[in-house]
């Protein structure tokens, strides 16, 4: 991801319910850069609740949606306010699997697989050789002695 300039990163939101947010200083944030993304968020500090007008004047390309928060994808494609941002235009609303765990303290497994999945969402055409069940499988393999059993 090194060699994007950081004008051409993939602008994205993580959508929490009520217009709650990550900002910086959370670990949102660092799989956010690593995965090669600017959260738009990141002037905010922690979590917080931004208004409709902040995520307008940001315009994300990606919007994530935490597996735990799923009911809010569907309720920002289905809003009309939601209808002028590029990531609901362009169908580029996607639900993180239970491995992301893109808040609080993460899981091994966030590092080693979030960041590469987060990644492949962002920039598709460049990790369109990654299999992300495959590489869940060979992570849960090597490090739990079974398969990865959920959906990613």
């Amino acid at each position: 991801m090194a060699d994007i300039p950081p004008a051409q990163r993939v602008k994205l939101y993580m959508a929490n319910p009520d217009l709650n947010t990550y900002g910086s200083g959370k670990y949102t944030g660092v799989i956010m850069a690593r995965s090669g993304g600017v959260n738009v968020a990141r002037e905010l500090r922690g979590t917080g609740k931004v208004s409709m007008e902040d995520v307008l004047r940001w315009d994300p390309q990606v919007i994530f949606v935490q597996d735990r928060y799923a009911p809010v994808a569907d309720e920002i494609r289905a809003a009309a306010a939601w209808k002028a941002i590029d990531a609901v235009r362009n169908g580029r609303i996607y639900i993180t699997p239970e491995y992301v765990k893109p808040w609080g303290y993460p899981l091994p497994e966030a590092l080693a697989l979030g960041e590469l999945w987060m990644a492949k969402r962002l920039y598709p055409a460049r990790f369109a050789d990654i299999d992300m069940q495959a590489a869940a499988d060979r992570y849960y393999r090597e490090f739990y002695g079974q398969n990865y059993a959920g959906p990613n």
